[in-house]
């Protein structure tokens, strides 16, 4: 994946939470964002993924900007997949409704047709036994894996996870990183927010440090963890890792 930002800002009343960033990643095929909270990184990946418009500047990928007028979001969208902390299932419908709702009525495809891939993407992630279960009948993890087999059936240009394990117990949250694993391993692209980082050091090909607004690091992730260049990647690595 080909990856430019250029002077992406945006604000939030008073408060900017993005500062003028720009990046060019020719080939990009995991990419993870790790920094402060409250630094700028949902925001960033939000803003990739077009749910939210930057005040200012452009992003493109694959050597195509993305457009911010309604037709061109509700392509942009429909192309990516996203998993997001709180696993954002209907929580009126069954573990195979929430996947098959976004076939059928974002990806047009038939009812039949939604019913075999969610069917499929279910039995991958050792679900079938849970497709007439709710969300609220699910273990977290179950939630969590439904989620992502949600992204994966539109068959997405690309995923984006924003700290998908951050509401899992570590158990869960080893089976999940491990689903991540596997999929990077498939050659699918990610994008992804976490604050494990061993994980981010053996999913991701390259690594952004984001914080107060600033891409303040940008390099692989070996670069970026064994040779931090500003103290405050030093101090963020220092707290983040010290009992990992």
């Amino acid at each position: 994946m080909q990856l430019s930002l250029t002077h992406l800002s945006k604000s939030y009343n008073t408060h900017r939470v993005l500062d003028d960033i720009s990046i060019d990643l020719p080939d990009v095929h995991a990419l993870v964002i790790i920094g402060p909270s409250g630094g700028g990184k949902t925001t960033l990946l939000r803003t990739i993924a077009g749910l939210e418009r930057p005040d200012c500047g452009q992003i493109c990928i694959n050597g195509k900007p993305l457009l911010f007028d309604a037709a061109s979001l509700l392509l942009h969208r429909r192309s990516i997949g996203t998993v997001f902390q709180a696993f954002n299932l209907f929580p009126h419908l069954s573990a195979l409704d929430n996947i098959i709702l976004p076939l059928e009525q974002a990806q047009g495809h038939t009812h039949e047709q939604a019913l075999t891939t969610a069917q499929a993407m279910l039995h991958r992630f050792q679900l079938t036994a849970h497709a007439d279960k709710k969300p609220a009948q699910l273990s977290g993890g179950q939630q969590q894996r439904v989620a992502i087999a949600r992204a994966i059936a539109i068959k997405p240009r690309f995923l984006l996870f924003d700290e998908p394990t951050s509401a899992l117990d570590p158990e869960i949250t080893s089976e999940v990183l491990d689903i991540i694993k596997e999929l990077q391993e498939e050659g699918r692209d990610l994008l992804l927010i976490t604050h494990h980082m061993g994980f981010a050091r053996t999913a991701a090909d390259h690594c952004l440090f984001v914080a107060e607004g600033k891409i303040r690091e940008s390099g692989s992730v070996e670069s970026l963890f064994d040779h931090p260049q500003s103290e405050q990647l030093q101090q963020f690595l220092g707290r983040v890792t010290r009992y990992n």
